[in-house]
């Protein structure tokens, strides 16, 4: 697994893709980009309420930008952080 200069591991590429590709949302909630940069791989473990908590949305609002970074659900947002974790 790569990790950044902090020893934290690097984001995966679908999360990465997705954010470069929703620059102003991201820009709109700060919180939610450093969260999925920074500690993606928490999200793994987390439920929508907690992830909600931890970037200071509102869980709707949090599942609607999930959403438009092409997650359908926060369900399927969490699998494939769960993927991204077990291929490396």
């Amino acid at each position: 697994m790569q990790a950044d200069r902090r020893g934290r591991p690097a984001p995966p590429p679908g999360l990465v893709a997705a954010l470069a590709c929703e620059p102003k949302l991201v820009a709109k909630h700060p919180a939610l980009g450093d969260f999925l940069r920074s500690r993606w791989a928490d999200a793994a473990f987390m439920t929508a309420a907690g992830l909600a908590e931890a970037t200071g949305l509102p869980t709707t609002t949090l599942i609607r930008l999930l959403a438009l970074l092409g997650f359908p659900s926060f369900r399927s947002f969490r699998d494939a952080v769960r993927q991204q974790l077990r291929s490396r």
